[in-house]
């Protein structure tokens, strides 16, 4: 499936381009201090198979192309990003891989 990630206002979206389903999103806000992540959401259609991880790697690299940091208030994405080393220069001090 070819996917097309638009982050240009919340919320985040990662779509099919063939089908035009977005098949993942982020709700967030920004600040001067950075983004927090309010939410992540994945059809259950298509939960199992890395889209949200996907999501998440596609916002984390529109936030460091911002020079800015990341606070994940969804629980979900804050086990997710926590649990990986990739994301610890974006998380905010405080939130830094266990």
């Amino acid at each position: 499936m070819d996917l097309i990630f638009s982050s240009q206002q919340s919320p985040a979206t990662l779509t099919d381009a063939e089908s035009g389903k977005v098949v993942s999103r982020i709700d967030y806000r920004e600040d001067d201090t950075g983004f927090f992540l309010d939410y992540l959401w994945t059809d259950p259609a298509c939960r199992g198979q890395g889209y949200a991880r996907r999501m998440i790697d596609h916002f984390a690299a529109y936030v460091a192309a911002q020079g800015k940091r990341i606070t994940p208030i969804c629980g979900v994405a804050r086990s997710m990003m926590q649990g990986d080393a990739r994301y610890a220069a974006l998380l905010h001090v405080g939130l830094r891989p266990r």
